[in-house]
């Protein structure tokens, strides 16, 4: 297995300016009932529109997880939920990407209540009352986009390892910012890295995020693309591009307080996703239940074992356009 000796920052500068503000009156969200149709597959539901494009269910237990992956990239950033430099009084539209539950949008709309938060995903799945300065619409993102232009900030965050084109998507966003605006993307980089000798090659969560690489490698989605991005952007015109990777444990095992938050919180992350994830791995494999539950058996064990010191980065990339 492969290994990372890499270093990162033990803490995180706050470029944003993340002063609070009081909730906001709410307004209705009124869904669509075809785009929000649910097919099920083994008690798991997913989303019917453009079905195959993201292969892990939308259901409540999915929802959750998401939520923990939220608060777990808070924790990391020290409550920030952008990096990229932007002024406040400079923030008027932005727009996330695969928004999912909508969390980060309707958090990002209570603390700059003069932007217009823009969220759009496969799925239907947001609150049905949020701010009114945040609006959520069903689209596939990588068709053309029919969200608006002249973004100050363009936010997606485990989106790009999913899409079969991302230096499509990364010159789209380009040209729907304003001149100036920032894109973010904050993707995790599915390569368990270790550096010390504790980690076999063997080491069954390893083998797991290979496996499911694999697998979503067949729909055409490459799931390290992390450290592409940076490139993607240079190419398609960004100026200002910066790379950060954050190290997030695997489990409790390491000694300090945040340390130890972190991988507990990853840990739960990957144990609420291993029955879907074992599901597209068999899927696409062919194996036999049989097969499906030793992986899932052993990945539970392998969670559960603090001797092992294993972690996987997280990519946080942005980039400006150009202001002339």
């Amino acid at each position: 297995m492969e290994t990372s000796s890499n270093t990162d920052d033990s803490s995180v500068t706050d470029f944003s300016d993340v002063g609070g503000s009081p909730n906001t009156p709410n307004t209705s969200l009124r869904p669509l009932p075809s785009i929000g149709e649910q097919s099920f597959c083994e008690g798991r539901h997913y989303h019917r529109y453009r079905p195959g494009r993201y292969l892990l269910p939308n259901d409540q237990v999915e929802q959750d997880r998401e939520e923990v992956k939220h608060f777990m990239l808070l924790e990391l950033t020290n409550g920030a939920h952008f990096l990229a430099p932007i002024d406040a009084a400079h923030l008027h539209k932005v727009l996330d990407l695969g928004t999912g539950t909508g969390t980060w949008a309707i958090e990002v709309a209570d603390r700059y209540p003069a932007a217009t938060i823009t969220g759009i995903d496969l799925s239907l799945i947001q609150p049905d009352w949020s701010p009114p300065n945040v609006k959520f619409f069903v689209d596939d993102i990588e068709d053309e986009w029919v969200s608006g232009n002249n973004f100050d900030l363009i936010h997606a965050r485990h989106v790009f390892p999913l899409i079969k084109e991302p230096a499509t998507l990364t010159r789209r966003a380009f040209e729907h910012l304003a001149p100036g605006g920032w894109l973010e993307l904050q993707d995790l980089s599915h390569l368990v890295c270790c550096d010390d000798e504790t980690m076999t090659l063997d080491y069954p969560i390893a083998q797991l995020f290979d496996r499911i690489t694999e697998a979503w490698g067949t729909f055409g989605a490459d799931l390290r693309v992390g450290p592409k991005l940076e490139d993607m952007l240079r190419t398609a015109g960004f100026v200002n591009v910066e790379t950060r990777a954050y190290k997030i444990p695997i489990g409790s095992w390491p000694h300090d307080t945040k340390g130890r938050e972190l991988g507990l919180s990853f840990r739960v992350v990957i144990q609420m996703a291993l029955s879907a994830l074992c599901g597209a791995i068999a899927t696409v494999e062919g194996w036999s239940e049989e097969d499906r539950n030793v992986l899932t058996a052993r990945c539970d064990e392998a969670l559960e074992d603090n001797s092992v010191h294993a972690y996987m980065h997280c990519y946080f990339v942005v980039g400006q356009k150009p202001v002339a």
